[in-house]
């Protein structure tokens, strides 16, 4: 029986099976070798023949080894009695999978997606760590293109789907949001009709696509009439929120370590789709309570003479943008600065979202805004003209810090936000090194 499973050999360990993946720009058998040297006790080809592999590792060859890795990752998922709760959404998926898999370890064994495992390829793998004692599989689903949730939906067979919302991302590969919505519905499109739809209310994109799912169904918000609603926020002096949550008239305190009303919306999918996997009230109270901002995304940093940084480095987008101005503005502090970088994948919408953000950054109580990257310097002119008058603008992360940590003062509250390619935690870590370790 092999010890796990690898598709890296820079991760490869003694007894893996190794899958030699072929995508577009890549193929993986030209590392064969490397893997059967590594200790490989298995590998799968598509091309070639054992022979031109010599070594201990027996050689599997199949006509498409993507296929027979999430074929076999489906044939484990259905070996024994284990829940499956797949979660997906433009924003917040790996906050909200975090959340999720608090509370179902409270209850029961749980396997997790690790990291953002959540491609066609790393959602295999995941469920490929299913282990004879888990009980529940909590599955991170992400989506940049058509049919990649169709085929997630199929290796996982989720008994439980999370849609936790819809927002203008990966524009350059839809003509929409709407088109967004669809290609995000096939997570209820590929699920059995005896399985749960969870969907965020609020949202009308997400409604539209659950709702023509013929089981059951479950919607969060804040809104009223929905199944599990979040009541009575209030921020925490530790930084968090509490609120309480209403399932089915009654109420359950809770409090989470995640400032503003958009993580509330997280730990309400979470609390959702673990309530339609069985979970009750003490352990999703003591789930959320547990679970802690991951780096990059959403944790408040706090560094000598209460100087603030609220880390949301890891990616960004228009909605998400103005969900966390929304908690800046409402967090109190002596001097806040904005330091946003471009918002990529945009298409033509990214002009125009820029823009947007230039006047909402203006009206969000900021006191300077650092501008950074070419798609920015929009954002930067519309701040301007919104009345802001200090503001920057700078071609990237690295300049923008050798501006920024020198002026910085105690007291400060620093939101740092951008998409992946702008690196903006290089401004995190430069405050780091000026200021010392930081407490989350």
């Amino acid at each position: 029986m092999a010890d796990s499973f690898s598709i890296d050999t820079r991760t490869l360990k003694p007894g893996d099976v190794f899958f030699a993946l072929v995508g577009a720009n890549h193929d993986a058998h030209r590392f064969v070798p490397e893997a059967i040297r590594k200790g490989a006790k298995v590998v799968v080809i598509s091309r070639g023949r054992s022979g031109d592999f010599p070594g201990e590792a027996a050689v599997l060859r199949v006509a498409d080894t993507t296929r027979a890795l999430q074929d076999l990752a489906c044939w484990v998922r259905h070996q024994q009695e284990v829940k499956v709760l797949g979660i997906t959404g433009s924003s917040g998926k790996t906050t909200t999978k975090e959340m999720a898999a608090a509370i179902m370890e409270d209850a029961m064994p749980t396997l997790k997606s690790s990291g953002n495992l959540n491609n066609t390829y790393g959602l295999p793998l995941c469920l490929l760590g299913l282990e004879s004692t888990h009980r529940a599989a909590v599955l991170e689903m992400g989506m940049s293109y058509p049919g990649e949730l169709t085929k997630l939906a199929a290796i996982a067979d989720p008994d439980v789907g999370v849609l936790i919302n819809v927002h203008p991302v990966h524009l350059e590969h839809f003509p929409s949001v709407s088109a967004i919505a669809d290609a995000k519905g096939e997570l209820f499109r590929g699920m059995r009709q005896d399985a749960v739809a969870v969907y965020n209310a609020d949202d009308s994109q997400s409604t539209r696509v659950a709702l023509p799912f013929p089981g059951k169904k479950i919607g969060f918000g804040f809104g009223e009439g929905v199944s599990v609603r979040a009541v009575d926020l209030r921020p925490t002096q530790s930084g968090g929120t509490a609120f309480e949550i209403t399932f089915d008239g009654g109420r359950l305190p809770v409090e989470i370590h995640f400032p503003g009303r958009h993580h509330v919306a997280n730990a309400l999918a979470a609390a959702a789709g673990s309530w339609a996997c069985g979970v009750r009230g003490n352990s999703i109270q003591s789930g959320l309570s547990r679970v802690r901002p991951l780096p990059m995304r959403g944790a408040m940093l706090r560094f000598s003479g209460e100087l603030r940084v609220l880390d949301e480095t890891y990616n960004s987008n228009p909605k998400a943008m103005e969900r966390t101005l929304e908690t800046l503005a409402a967090i109190p502090a002596r001097r806040k600065v904005v330091v946003s970088g471009d918002m990529l994948e945009l298409g033509p919408a990214g002009v125009q979202a820029h823009r947007l953000l230039g006047e909402q950054v203006a009206g969000a109580g900021a006191a300077l805004f650092v501008a950074v990257g070419p798609l920015s310097k929009l954002a930067a002119e519309s701040a301007r003209a919104a009345g802001m008058q200090a503001v920057q603008h700078f071609p990237d992360s690295s300049a923008a810090a050798d501006y920024l940590v020198p002026g910085l003062a105690d007291g400060d509250l620093i939101l740092v936000k951008g998409s992946r390619g702008m690196v903006m935690e290089r401004i995190v870590d430069a405050i780091r090194a000026s200021r010392g370790k930081a407490e989350a």
